[in-house]
């Protein structure tokens, strides 16, 4: 495959978006462990729903990775990585407004859809910048931007969380996302 005529430096801001992506991403889901107990006093939620709950993210997430990265090989990554961005934002900024467990299973359902574009966009991505002698470097800086974004993302939800409550800090955590 030829490399793309780009420039280093275009290559590398790219690379800087996707650690940025990654970053959100990973800060999306720590918001619902972090806010759970109020959510759960809030909607009546006991342990086995909690764990629903939980889980319902990682049904859509696993099961769309296969799709999700097909569809990188053979659509337009910008669009198809962008209309996922924008999905997972607006269901991360959503669940500040369900009003029961039908709609929360719902918008981390839609979350999992949306933040499967991940790892095989940013993948896709970087094996068409850079060539296979050179992958190493910018994957590892893109992944990094996971672990940043739990590691800032948890105490900063906690204190979104407490300041403003789990519904607010999902509508800033998430609609402050897209832009």
């Amino acid at each position: 495959m030829a490399e793309p005529e780009i420039s280093k430096a275009r290559r590398w801001s790219l690379v800087g978006l996707l650690a940025l992506a990654a970053l959100i991403n990973y800060l999306d889901r720590a918001t619902l462990s972090v806010a759970l107990p109020q959510i759960a006093t809030d909607l009546s939620l006991g342990p086995t729903v909690k764990g629903v709950v939980l889980s319902a993210f990682f049904w859509s997430y696993s099961l769309m990775q296969v799709p999700v990265g097909m569809l990188a090989d053979r659509g337009n990554l910008r669009w198809i990585y962008a209309g996922a961005f924008a999905l997972w934002s607006m269901a991360c900024g959503l669940t500040g407004a369900v009003g029961g467990l039908a709609t929360l299973i719902l918008v981390r359902i839609v979350l999992g859809v949306g933040e499967s574009v991940f790892l095989p966009g940013g993948v896709k991505l970087v094996s068409v910048l850079f060539p296979s002698r050179d992958r190493g470097l910018p994957s590892g800086l893109f992944d990094s931007g996971t672990r940043l974004g739990l590691a800032l993302g948890a105490p900063l939800v906690a204190w979104l969380t407490v300041r403003y409550g789990w519904r607010t800090m999902f509508f800033l955590v998430g609609f402050l996302a897209l832009v």
